[in-house]
């Protein structure tokens, strides 16, 4: 990766809105787009743009002289500031509550002076757009409680002037002006955003909908498939043992006593190879990704000492041209399954009409990435198996007696890892397997 000397962006904006989620939920587990957090993080920032809104405020009047505003500018911010608390500490109700009350007090006092010409009045929107956003569906009746009660101070404030707040001595028509469209914009932009907020919420959980929707007809697609195979792979071995033990039963020498007993043992190691990449597929589809360091090299060599009882090992050459020293982030057991499979593949299909039968095994980091490559000059893929040796229950030869599920393993547990695979393949001369991880 070349370095322009530029900062990255992206990873420092990603970084800030990081440290502004862990201020607003403070030690609270953040939950998913389904939950209440976007709530959470929409009740801390209108919190502190109330706060905002009172040291904004309590600035201009002070610049204009007018001390007596102060106190009720310190209740604002220092009511905000607790709503900001107690909704960091999960108290969310009595955060909404207490901000609702705050901010619908203190915009009465503003507008019970009988000067609705500074656009004060704006701000009852603020505050009824955030009683039914912040309480939700589950509090309809607080939430008609506490828009009628906006209702209610919006209606006396403008028809019965109570003058609790002093009236503005200095308030010249350019200020007035000013205030007016001060008090505009702000309702404006942040009820804007409080719609904005909502409506990319439920886009989120919409796309995240339409995700699972396609993820569980896949699966259902997969589960059919799935059935149909396994029982007929799983009836095989059975049927065969079943055999066996029949002709095993009847025989009347040792040395067919003893060849039964070896068919019933690959009988049965078939079972075994098959039930694994059952336990494979399950593990890669419900457990999480657990990235941690591992040193490629040992897990080659340990993948090859693994797969050193399959009988066409000896004939084979492997090259392994792997730096001892490279180390990836990555899932070890995710890491491993990849490995054995495209390896136990490249053994298992190996050309025996070729006097040097290979397996190349080569991992590399190139463009920001880790790249393994396995080759070998075996069989080889025809390309009209090329573009599904990785669905499922797909085989390409019937060559061997895999289940068909070896590949289709491997293209899913890479997607998991957030990688790539491909393969370049052709008859006679051998296949080559690529797969691309992140960092």
């Amino acid at each position: 990766m070349v370095n322009t000397g530029f900062p990255d962006i992206p990873e420092k904006r990603n970084a800030f809105s990081k440290f502004f989620r862990k201020l607003i939920l403070g030690n609270q587990q953040e939950a998913d787009e389904l939950s209440s957090s976007k709530m959470t993080m929409l009740r801390g920032q209108f919190a502190l743009v109330a706060m905002a809104v009172g040291i904004t405020y309590a600035t201009i009047v002070m610049v204009q002289g007018e001390f007596n505003f102060i106190p009720w500018h310190i209740l604002l911010v220092g009511g905000s500031a607790l709503s900001f608390y107690l909704n960091r500490i999960g108290k969310h109700l009595a955060s909404t509550l207490l901000i609702f009350m705050l901010c619908n007090s203190f915009v009465y006092l503003f507008t019970s002076v009988n000067r609705p010409q500074d656009g004060m009045f704006f701000f009852y929107f603020i505050t009824n757009t955030l009683s039914i956003v912040l309480l939700g569906y589950r509090h309809q009746w607080l939430i008609v409680i506490l828009v009628l009660l906006t209702l209610g101070l919006s209606v006396f404030a403008y028809l019965v002037p109570t003058m609790i707040v002093p009236v503005p001595r200095n308030i010249t028509p350019q200020i007035e002006r000013t205030i007016f469209l001060v008090n505009l914009a702000v309702s404006l932009l942040f009820s804007s955003y409080v719609l904005f907020s909502i409506i990319r919420a439920n886009y989120r959980v919409e796309n995240k909908l339409i995700k699972k929707h396609q993820e569980l007809t896949k699966i259902n697609e997969e589960l059919d498939r799935f059935v149909y195979s396994a029982s007929h792979d799983m009836r095989a071995p059975l049927s065969s043992l079943l055999g066996l033990i029949t002709i095993a039963e009847k025989t009347q020498t040792p040395q067919e006593t003893a060849m039964c007993l070896r068919m019933m043992r690959q009988r049965i190691g078939v079972m075994e190879g098959f039930l694994k990449e059952i336990t494979d597929y399950s593990r890669n589809v419900r457990t999480g990704v657990d990235k941690n360091p591992l040193k490629v090299y040992d897990c080659v060599q340990a993948s090859l000492a693994g797969l050193g009882f399959l009988p066409e090992r000896n004939k084979i050459n492997v090259l392994v041209q792997v730096d001892p020293g490279l180390v990836i982030h990555t899932d070890e057991p995710r890491f491993n399954v990849v490995l054995n499979n495209l390896i136990a593949n490249a053994i298992k299909y190996y050309d025996s009409q070729k006097s040097d039968p290979y397996i190349k095994i080569n991992a590399t980091i190139s463009s920001n990435q880790f790249v393994l490559t396995i080759e070998d000059n075996g069989m080889g893929i025809g390309p009209e198996h090329q573009l599904r040796v990785f669905d499922m229950f797909y085989r390409a030869t019937t060559r061997g007696e895999g289940s068909g599920l070896g590949l289709y393993i491997v293209r899913e547990t890479v997607q998991k890892l957030g990688g790539a695979i491909d393969v370049d393949s052709a008859p006679g001369r051998g296949s080559k397997f690529s797969v691309k991880l992140p960092l």
